[in-house]
């Protein structure tokens, strides 16, 4: 493994990019490149599930920030902490104290948030982290069981899991953190001492919480780095019958692929006469190398991995709302950045995953396809630097006829700079393309060394705009009831599009009028003006959505995308963001912004015509 660097490392931020150049397509068989990667859409290989989608840390002690607004569009569905807030049980004196129960009350207040509705991630309980062994802890620290005495080890579990257990939110429990570092445990991994920390928690953790996932062994070094470790391992809790529910480990050295990684993990269950036990990454990505390319490879190879989920690592450690580096602090708020984007387009991979390529030399693609979304979206990264092109050959268009309409299809082609912020991918490509025999071919060029890509097809814009319905309709906000109106049912000029209540006047009627490309001008009925963002601002959360005479200008084209509840999303074509209520209140009068898309149903980017 790399040189590891203790959670707390902080991170210069990289510069800003140069704008990508837009890009052709063509038919199968046209396009030359440096590398060739593949997608066949008609070789289904499992159900997408987002794995990667998770994070270390980053949340606010209160778990109240970040805002929905960036957490609700990533899907998240893991994460791990443990309070962190001061020196836990060591801290306190080895005594349920202050510290411990500050601990306690921060993963209390971030479960209630992350775990119940519209989430759904599983957290993993750091019981080291509140024992207060997070690499901060005094020289002097008594390790649980030291000379065979677990008494006050199992006191600590005692304390700390009830406690959790009454509140009724479902936790996982992690029983130590990277053992093999002395830093997080000073006896030594594979030890008496370990092995009778690890017995004893396991034996207290299933008699004070049966149902509950037991996770670990959470080393830092994988198989292949260190296979006598993992060995040793899982012959003790084979023979102790103390093997956890989920097998943890950490992709964080320089050339861990999950892919490999998991193939060696199960491969030494195999060998141990374990069976085969889910997996988790509950940390991944090195320090040094916190890019948008490189969190994109990541993401793809952890889709065709087999790990159930995984969490970045954090080297901002612990307790800033900025989910472990993918927000970049601007003027006091917390904005994206590259990271985050290629995260917020891999949420968009769901359905059922397709075969692909994987990685060809450093560059790594994954791909899935939603008949109910009608898209197929495809991630793409690279672990090494790599710039130059590379091609991207789809076939198998044939079998899914519901995305290849007539035998053409939409590509959208968002380049992903590391940029720190990076208010919207660059859209580089936005057409629709023939396909020739079931098959095209999409170039993509990496302008610069950290650059991610997402591939969108979807049906060929034509006379319903994608599907939207045809005529003029009342828009219904789905967040709080309310329509979209051009405020005082005028027709100047810049007026503001609000929300109000819905009344059924000419100015609360708007029609669809497909452009190309899928997008098109949300128009008026009252003023046939369109609905668009003044003086074509890229800036988001600020109220500018107006009405303004049919230009053409990119600024006031939307792309309709459907929500599974039937309601719909507007993709700005300049801006890459989506209409928006401003601060999700249902005041009356509220002008409209841009935002990040959620691409989730019930939200207030939602509106259903009627």
């Amino acid at each position: 493994m790399s040189t590891r660097t203790r959670r707390g490392r902080r991170l210069a931020a990289a510069a800003g990019l140069a704008l990508a150049l837009a890009i052709p397509l063509s038919p199968a068989g046209n396009a030359a490149a440096a590398e060739s990667l593949s997608v066949n859409l008609a070789s289904v290989t499992g159900p997408a599930t987002g794995v990667g989608e998770g994070f270390l840390y980053g949340v606010s002690q209160d778990g109240t920030q970040p805002s929905d607004q960036y957490l609700e569009p990533l899907g998240i569905n893991a994460f791990r902490g443990g309070g962190h807030v001061s020196g836990g049980w060591i801290g306190d004196g080895y005594v349920n104290g202050s510290g411990t129960q500050a601990d306690v009350n921060t993963i209390i207040a971030q479960a209630k948030r992350l775990t119940q509705p519209p989430y759904h991630a599983q957290y993993q309980v750091l019981l080291s982290d509140i024992f207060g062994a997070d690499a901060g802890q005094p020289s002097n620290t008594v390790y649980p069981c030291a000379s065979g005495n677990c008494s006050n080890w199992v006191t600590f579990l005692d304390t700390v899991i009830p406690e959790l257990q009454a509140t009724g939110l479902k936790f996982a429990y992690e029983i130590w953190n990277e053992p093999e570092l002395s830093i997080f445990w000073g006896p030594g991994v594979n030890t008496t001492q370990y092995f009778q920390m690890w017995d004893t928690a396991y034996q207290q953790i299933r008699r004070l919480a049966p149902g509950a996932t037991i996770v670990g062994p959470s080393f830092a070094f994988t198989p292949q780095q260190n296979s006598g470790e993992w060995t040793t391992w899982l012959a003790h809790v084979k023979s102790a019958g103390t093997a956890p529910d989920m097998i943890s480990n950490h992709n964080e050295g320089d050339g861990d692929d999950p892919v490999t990684v998991a193939q060696a993990i199960d491969s030494d269950l195999t060998a141990a006469g374990l069976p085969r036990i889910p997996l988790s990454s509950n940390e991944y990505q090195p320090a040094d190398r916190q890019t948008a390319g490189v969190t994109a490879w990541y993401l793809a190879r952890f889709a065709q991995s087999g790990y159930t989920n995984a969490m970045r690592g954090n080297w901002q450690c612990c307790l800033t709302p900025n989910l472990t580096g993918v927000l970049t602090q601007v003027n006091g708020s917390w904005v994206p950045n590259g990271n985050w984007w290629a995260m917020r387009d891999y949420a968009d991979m769901t359905g059922s995953l397709v075969s692909t390529s994987g990685e060809v030399g450093s560059t790594a693609i994954s791909a899935a396809e939603d008949s109910t979304a009608k898209r197929s979206v495809a991630i793409i990264g690279d672990s090494n630097g790599y710039t130059g092109p590379v091609s991207v050959t789809y076939t198998g268009l044939g079998s899914v006829p519901w995305l290849a309409n007539n035998g053409s299809v939409n590509v959208t082609v968002d380049r992903i700079p590391d940029q720190y912020p990076l208010s919207s991918p660059q859209v580089v490509y936005d057409q629709n393309v023939s396909t020739s025999s079931g098959s095209i071919t999409v170039p993509v060029t990496f302008q610069a060394a950290h650059d991610a890509f997402a591939i969108y097809l979807t049906p060929a814009g034509g006379s319903s705009g994608g599907g939207f319905p045809s005529g003029y309709h009342r828009l219904v906000i789905s967040s709080d009831g309310l329509c979209l109106d051009v405020f005082g049912n005028t027709t100047a000029s810049g007026a503001a599009i609000d929300q109000w209540t819905c009344n059924g006047q000419s100015n609360q009627q708007f029609q669809f009028v497909p452009v190309s490309g899928g997008y098109g001008e949300l128009q008026a009925q009252n003023s046939g003006d369109d609905v668009a963002v003044a003086g074509n601002s890229t800036a988001q959360g600020t109220p500018d959505v107006v009405q303004e005479p049919v230009s053409g200008a990119s600024g006031s084209l939307w792309k309709p995308a459907q929500q599974s509840d039937g309601s719909w999303q507007f993709q700005n074509q300049n801006s890459g963001l989506c209409l928006d209520i401003y601060g999700t209140g249902a005041n009356l009068g509220q002008q409209l912004d841009q935002w990040p898309c959620k691409n989730a149903p019930g939200t207030n980017q939602d509106f259903t015509p009627n």
